[in-house]
């Protein structure tokens, strides 16, 4: 197995466009949210979600409401556990396939509970992705969520700073796309990829 790079940081940090542009430097990304969309299109995972999360947040034709399921699944701390509980497993089986299926070739792990997950096992280098927490709240704003949303999704995962101290190597992102390209090549180098 090549480098398998794990992604941490705050919601609205910049984990996503890291992976971006890493996937642009021809890393192979695995993205949790949306190895989640799929699952959660599975047959066993959406009637789970159905009986758990109600009816409706199927709409008609079948497309999952999203938004609604997300508002129920994040209300509170059970309904969260039930959700990564019906969700998760299906995930971890598809990022572990993938991970086998790389090869050599090096990964990148951008998944939201990945301290608290079995594939934090295969991790060979962290990297945090820090940015102050008003930048943070700014890039979720076009999300649309509710007041504190933000707040309670990341009251829900490892604290910041366990993920922090956690880092081999903390990416600031605070400034420009420009400096940050510069902090993932330097990233790169570093590791030695590329």
């Amino acid at each position: 197995m090549g480098a398998v790079i794990g992604l941490l940081g705050g919601v609205g940090s910049g984990k996503s466009t890291v992976a971006q542009l890493l996937a642009r430097r021809g890393l192979l990304v695995l993205d949790a949210d949306a190895e989640a969309r799929a699952a959660a299109d599975l047959p066993e995972v959406r009637a789970a979600l159905l009986r758990r999360f109600g009816a409706d947040i199927e709409q008609p034709g079948g497309a999952l409401d999203r938004a609604l399921l997300a508002r129920r699944a994040f209300a509170d701390e059970a309904s969260t556990a039930d959700l990564n509980a019906i969700v998760h497993p299906a995930v971890r089986a598809r990022l572990l396939e993938a991970l086998r299926a790389a090869g050599d070739r090096a990964v990148v792990l951008d998944v939201p509970l990945l301290l608290e997950s079995p594939l934090a096992a295969h991790v060979t280098a962290w990297v945090y992705v820090d940015a102050p927490e008003g930048v943070r709240e700014a890039r979720v704003a076009d999300r649309r969520w509710p007041t504190g949303e933000r707040e309670r999704r990341e009251a829900r995962q490892a604290p910041l700073p366990a993920k922090r101290a956690r880092a081999h190597i903390v990416l600031e992102n605070s400034g420009s796309l420009r400096d940050l390209e510069g902090q993932v090549d330097a990233l790169l180098r570093r590791i030695g990829v590329g």
